[in-house]
């Protein structure tokens, strides 16, 4: 049986205690309209989340207005060993959040006129060219309502579709397109890590450099991000929050993508809560940081606006009937959420969230490690403290 956090760490002689580390601030919470008493509740929040072993450490940002109001980390930056402290500086993997940054670089593509949310993957991926898979255009493979091949998983049970061995790495196209699709394009909502590998081979066409390069030199180099690699130098690795001997391997063979492999373009980027925050502002300014445009506002607001409407999915072991979505975004329709209708966000795996209010002009970012996939505290009780701070 799977030991706990808080039993594992135990056993290795390792102490609990953990002390809150301040990263820089812009302004306090009352100077725009939160209630800091509110937001002081987050650390007795996540200590006794990592007390029950449920996390191995937590942080966070919060900000409303382009000012930061919290920056906070607490806990062992390494889960193996219990050693160092997870610190604001600190480089974590944003797995799926890296969906965001492809979806960023194919507005950014379809602004420049060099692609169209509807255009049928077949015009740039001949492998599509035939009658199964003719119809799938970019929207769906950004709304993932292709019906190509969902995580594994996600049905809560094996996928029942073989997938080939090592050797068949340079026909991965043809191998993302093996078998018949779960539901036709536009049907249905089915979570495929495999349909952003493919925006990322489009971007790669379309643009005529690898998708690694293109995110270089069109999001990360004129943002200022950076802290944020496909590939951590070596020098930058002991920064690294690891959780277990997974996260190690990855951030061993952490690399930009190969000739014939697929691209990182679904999950792949490491950064710090800093460079996350800041490519979250840059959206909620609609494009702009500071004096540097990566998106127009009319872009913006086609990425992040809500496109599907009374489409189903099987989420995870949850019949959803109408799964909103923004392009390649999660996004809140629920009026029993916290935060406002219309925030924009993703998670990755591991888990790390960002979320973008609009209507209260708000970035969060957290970063709450674990050795468990789903840990609803640590991210629903989160936003819970966070926007109930609003005054």
């Amino acid at each position: 049986m799977k030991k706990g956090m808080g039993e594992a760490m135990g056993e290795l002689g390792l102490t609990r205690e953990w002390r809150v580390i301040e990263g820089l601030i812009d302004a306090s919470p009352g100077a725009v309209g939160m209630d800091p008493s509110q937001l002081n509740k987050l650390d007795r929040h996540f200590k006794a989340l990592q007390e029950d072993g449920k996390i191995q450490g937590a942080g966070y940002i919060v900000s409303r207005h382009g000012q930061i109001v919290a920056c906070r980390t607490m806990g062992p930056l390494t889960g193996t060993t219990g050693e160092g402290e997870f610190r604001p500086d600190s480089l974590r993997k944003l797995s799926s959040i890296t969906k965001a940054f492809t979806s960023v670089a194919v507005a950014k593509l379809i602004e420049d006129g060099m692609l169209y949310a509807d255009q049928p993957v077949s015009s740039i991926l001949g492998e599509f060219d035939n009658p199964t898979h003719g119809g799938i255009t970019i929207f769906h493979l950004l709304t993932h309502t292709s019906g190509l091949m969902p995580v594994p998983g996600y049905y809560n049970e094996p996928y029942p579709r073989e997938r080939r061995g090592k050797d068949s790495v340079n026909d991965w196209i043809r191998e993302a397109l093996q078998g018949t699709p779960v539901c036709k394009p536009g049907e249905a909502y089915n979570y495929s890590a495999e349909g952003f590998k493919l925006l990322g081979e489009i971007i790669g066409r379309v643009s005529g450099m690898p998708y690694e390069q293109y995110v270089k030199l069109n999001l990360l180099q004129p943002l200022g991000l950076n802290h944020t690699f496909f590939r951590v130098p070596e020098h930058l690795r002991a920064k690294v929050m690891t959780v277990d001997q997974h996260d190690l391997d990855s951030l061993a063979l952490s690399r930009e993508a190969e000739p014939g492999s697929p691209p990182h373009s679904d999950s792949g980027l490491y950064s710090t809560m800093y460079d996350l925050w800041k490519f979250g502002q840059m959206l909620l300014n609609g494009g702009r940081f500071g004096d540097t445009r990566i998106l127009g506002r009319k872009t913006v607001e086609l990425l992040t606006k809500r496109h599907l409407f009374q489409v189903p999915a099987f989420h995870w072991g949850g019949e959803i009937r109408d799964k909103g979505h923004a392009l390649g975004l999660d996004l809140a329709i629920d009026h029993m959420s916290f935060e406002s209708i219309g925030t924009y966000q993703l998670e990755g795996a591991g888990r790390s969230a960002l979320f973008v209010d609009p209507a209260e002009q708000m970035v969060v970012v957290l970063f709450v490690p674990s050795i468990y996939s789903w840990i609803p505290h640590s991210i629903l009780g989160t936003k819970q403290i966070i926007w109930s701070s609003l005054i």
